[in-house]
C-alpha cells in the first residue's frame, strides 16, 4: 500500500491566506503477500515575517502641546494577527496639522517556498475630513492618496501600495509607510477636528511556482 501525504502550513503577515490539507491514499497488488512501499511527501512551508525596525514620529507633546519629534529603533514583531498599530499611537493620541508618523518595514521569506507579496491599507471607518487631510507616502514618495482613498472598489478590491515576489533564500525586503496631517489653509484644518480615523495595513502572500 501506498501512502501519500501532502501538508500545507501557512503563516502570513497580519492576515489573509488559505491553509488546505489533502490526504490522498492508494492500493495495489505485487507478486508478493509479502511486498510493502511507504512514500512520504512532506510540502514545503510559506511563511512570511513582518517587522517593523525604525520608527519616526512628530507628535503633540502630552505636556507641552508643542510639536514633538521622535525616533524608535526597537525591532517590533507584526507577524502574528494584531490590533497593535505599526505607527504606535497611543489609545489616547491626537494628531494637529504637521503630525507624522513614518514606519520602516521588513519582510523576510523564513519558509521554504517563494511567494508574491501585496501590501494595502484598507481604510476601516467612514471617511471624514481628518482621512482628506492624512496623506500617504510610500519609500518617501507622495503616492497622490490620501487615508480616504484606500477603500475597497464595487469587487472588493483594495489599493496596493508595495507589491513583489520572494524566493527562498532572498534577502529581508524593507519599504516605509508615511503618513502626515496636511497642514493646510486654517478653515481647510479646523473641518477636521474631533474627527476619528481607523485603518488597517494588510500583508497578503501568495506561493510563486516559477520565476
Amino acid at each position: 500500500m501506498a501512502k501519500r501525504k501532502l501538508r500545507t502550513l501557512l503563516v502570513a503577515g497580519l492576515m489573509i491566506m488559505l491553509c488546505t490539507a489533502l490526504l490522498v491514499a492508494g492500493t495495489f497488488a505485487l507478486f508478493s503477500s509479502d511486498a510493502k512501499v511507504e512514500n512520504h511527501l512532506q510540502a514545503g512551508t510559506l511563511t512570511l515575517k513582518l517587522e517593523r525596525t525604525h520608527l519616526v514620529k512628530n507628535r503633540l507633546d502630552d505636556v507641552t502641546g508643542y510639536m514633538k519629534a521622535e525616533e524608535d529603533n526597537t525591532t517590533v514583531d507584526f507577524t502574528a494577527a494584531t490590533t497593535e498599530n505599526i505607527f504606535g499611537i497611543g489609545e489616547n493620541e491626537l494628531v494637529a496639522p504637521t503630525s507624522s508618523y513614518e514606519a520602516t518595514m521588513k519582510l523576510s521569506n523564513t519558509g521554504s517556498v517563494a511567494f508574491d507579496y501585496v501590501v494595502n491599507i484598507k481604510l476601516t471607518s467612514v471617511s471624514n475630513e481628518l482621512a482628506e487631510q492624512m496623506k500617504v507616502y510610500v519609500d518617501g514618495v507622495d503616492t497622490g492618496k490620501h487615508l480616504s482613498d484606500f477603500v475597497a472598489d464595487n469587487s472588493g478590491n483594495l489599493v496596493a501600495i508595495v507589491s513583489g515576489k520572494m524566493a527562498k533564500n532572498d534577502a529581508a525586503k524593507t519599504f516605509t509607510i508615511k503618513i502626515e496631517f496636511e497642514n493646510l489653509d486654517n478653515d481647510v484644518n479646523n473641518t477636521a477636528k474631533e474627527k476619528v480615523v481607523e485603518f488597517d495595513m494588510i500583508v497578503t502572500a501568495v506561493q510563486r511556482t516559477a520565476e
